[in-house]
């Protein structure tokens, strides 16, 4: 997978607001039912913070990917989102998060691929310390997209 095709310009958020990593969940679960891709936000909300107690999504350097499974889900999406503060997450490396891409998956058969294919083109970008640097330094959605998908 050559793009990140899960990602559009309406689910960039740049001024998310969360109070904390519940709230941040929460908002970006309503951004993801405003677009189309959500039946339910609680209930999906619900399935992502069930997944979190499980193991941290926090991964260093000020950014988590939270996910979650949930037949709430119509279409495999993602959300990213800058926060104005930096939240507690509890990351593997102690930082707080201020950088959020939330994974949205469906419970049909195939939907492991997919989160799968989201993780894997995601986890290598991040591995790249000059995109990461890109991502935090830049605040247009249409560089972010741009540096998200190619």
């Amino acid at each position: 997978m050559s793009k990140l095709n899960f990602l559009t310009k309406d689910n960039v958020v740049l001024d998310l607001d969360a109070k904390n990593q519940k709230d941040a969940i929460s908002q970006l679960s309503n951004v993801l039912y405003k677009n189309g891709i959500l039946n339910d936000p609680k209930q999906f909300t619900e399935d992502v913070l069930k997944r979190e107690q499980m193991t941290t999504t926090g991964i260093g350097k000020n950014m988590a990917i939270p996910h979650g499974k949930s037949p709430t889900v119509k279409v495999p999406s993602m959300v990213f989102a800058k926060n104005k503060r930096s939240l507690d997450w509890n990351s593997l490396d102690g930082s707080k998060v201020n950088m959020i891409f939330l994974m949205a998956v469906t419970t049909k058969p195939d939907s492991g691929k997919e989160h799968l294919k989201m993780l894997s083109h995601l986890s290598g970008k991040l591995m790249d310390d000059d995109f990461v640097a890109k991502l935090k330094k830049t605040n247009d959605k249409d560089e972010i997209l741009k540096l998200l998908q190619n």
